[in-house]
Parts: structure tokens; C-alpha cells; sequence
């Protein structure tokens, strides 16, 4: 269940303030920063997404003074895995990228999750990451659009915010887009070992509902704003632009970004306008890394 850490073999990025080498003394060790804000990618077809999270992170947040920095989880075996030359882009884009054995779970068959949702658990991994104070996790396919400082400072050893369903815009559950977490190496084996209690998660379940289930009465909760889902755009439209404005994280729910333009959401589908809105900020995060002629535009 260990995590290799890969490296980072990039050079520049957008946050990149690694001390140099000057008039030829040695570069000092640079010290590992108290915070990072995580992701995971679990199947190659979202690595283009966590390139515009890490992207969006570091335009609105400076990571140095934040003494954090951007990891990336991410699985590489199989045909469906992240690539060597992903991983490279990753790296690129900020990411500093560890690659995760596949968690096993007793009394688990694995093959009876739902396929979409088989490798959503190896997010538990972040868990054991206690070389962090804490760690802010968000889904690829979420977007930042301010700054995530206060987020350090919540109580407790868990928060998140809450879910929004077509017909319920309060609910007291979470969505596990983001998550502010206190690591440790007990609520990891903790965590590892209530997966195979059927009180806790079933085979249709993804990761959501069991960390639901676990941090029941126990979650700090975070206003909307850090997780500002996608479906409140064409069920809760009135609370969407009211909020817009104060929005952190943009969690693309519903619908998301697609490399081919047959699948694109053009005017006059449900999700029209936040969809030009990612592909704006897509076309900013290629232009930036030259990207323009390897990456299609995702929106």
C-alpha cells in the first residue's frame, strides 16, 4: 500500500521557487513544505483536467508562501492508466507525482465496483501522507478560481462541504470534490479497514458515500463556495449566479470537459456557459505551457 514518490523532473513551473545554483556554489536542500493540496488521477483519459487544476491552483495561490505544495496520485499500470509522458506533463504543470500501489481491501472484491468508481478508493492513500500537517484534496475534475488559504486553518481533522442534489440545494451531506484532511497513519488503517465493513460501504458505493458514512457527525463543515457544483447551474440557477462571484472551487459534476468537439457543450445546452468558461481558462493553461499542437482543447 506504499506510494513511490516519482519526483519532479519538470524544471519550471508556474510556482517554481526552487533556490539555484549562483556563481557556481551549491544549491541549497530545499525544506518539505507543512501543507499540500493533493489529486488523483486513476485513468490516463483525466490527465488533461488535473493539468488545469494544478494550473488554476498556482494562478490564484502562491504556493511558496502558502509553504504547500501540488502532489499528484496517480495510477500508471494497465491500459487505461496515466502515462509516462502525462507523468512528464504533470510534473510540468507543478505537480510533484507519486504513483500508488492499487489498495486492496479484505473481504473486497474489488471487480463487483461499479468500473467508473474501481479506483476512487486509492484516494484513502492520501491518508498516510503524515510527512504534511495537512493536505486539501480535490477531484480533477474541479478548477480554482481563488485563493485556498483559510483552508489551512479549519478546525478538526476533516471538513468539507456539502453535496447539492437536482432537487435538494441543502443537504447534510458532503462531497468528497474537496476535502480538508489531518493525516494520519491510525485513520488510515482505519479508513482501509471499515472499506470491508459492509456497514460502512457497499460495491455500488463510490469513495463518497463510505467517507460519508465513516466522518458521519464528525465533518467540519466549508461554505459552498469551496465546492461549487456544477448542477446548481441548471437546477439551482438563482443560487448559482448569486454565488459565482465569491466561488473557490468549480466541481464540474455533471458534465465534463471533452477533448472532442462533436461532444462539446455548445450555446443552448444545460451547461452552455460554465463549459466556455473552462474552455476559456483551458485555451489560457495550452497557451501558457505551449500546448497548443499537443493537447486538444478540452470544454
Amino acid at each position: 500500500m506504499a506510494t513511490q514518490d516519482l519526483g519532479n523532473r519538470a524544471g519550471n513551473t508556474l510556482s517554481d521557487r526552487m533556490l539555484k545554483v549562483l556563481d557556481g556554489a551549491p544549491a541549497l536542500i530545499r525544506r518539505k513544505p507543512r501543507y499540500a493540496i493533493t489529486s488523483t488521477i486513476q485513468t490516463g483519459s483525466y490527465t488533461a483536467l488535473g493539468l488545469m487544476l494544478g494550473y488554476s491552483i498556482q494562478k490564484h495561490n502562491d504556493l511558496v508562501a502558502m509553504d504547500a505544495e501540488l502532489v499528484m496520485l496517480v495510477r500508471s499500470g494497465g491500459n487505461d492508466g496515466v502515462s509516462a509522458e502525462n507523468i512528464t506533463r504533470l510534473e510540468r504543470a507543478g505537480w510533484r507525482v507519486k504513483e500508488a500501489e492499487e489498495l486492496e481491501f479484505e473481504n473486497v472484491d474489488t471487480s463487483q465496483i461499479r468500473s467508473h468508481h474501481r479506483h476512487n478508493l486509492n484516494k484513502l492513500h492520501v491518508w498516510s501522507w503524515t510527512e504534511y500537517e495537512r493536505i486539501i484534496f480535490l477531484d480533477a475534475d474541479t478548477v480554482c478560481k481563488g485563493s485556498l488559504a483559510e483552508l489551512w486553518q479549519m478546525p478538526g481533522d476533516f471538513a468539507a462541504a456539502p453535496d447539492v442534489w437536482w432537487d435538494v440545494i441543502t443537504d447534510n451531506r458532503f462531497n468528497s470534490g474537496l476535502m480538508v484532511l489531518r493525516p494520519s497513519t491510525e485513520e488510515f488503517h482505519s479508513l482501509v479497514k471499515h472499506v470491508s465493513d459492509p456497514n460502512y460501504h457497499s460495491p455500488n458505493d463510490a469513495d463518497q458515500a463510505f467517507l460519508n458514512t465513516y466522518y458521519r457527525f464528525r465533518y467540519f463543515g466549508l461554505p459552498y463556495k469551496y465546492n461549487f457544483n456544477l448542477i446548481m447551474y441548471q437546477f439551482h440557477r438563482y443560487y448559482w449566479d448569486l454565488l459565482w462571484d465569491e466561488a473557490v472551487i468549480v466541481h464540474f459534476t455533471v458534465r465534463k470537459p471533452k477533448p472532442n468537439p462533436r461532444e462539446h457543450c455548445h450555446k443552448g445546452c444545460n451547461e452552455w456557459e460554465p463549459m466556455e468558461w473552462y474552455g476559456m481558462m483551458f485555451r489560457e493553461m495550452l497557451a501558457f505551457y505551449g500546448w497548443e499542437k499537443e493537447i486538444p482543447l478540452y470544454a
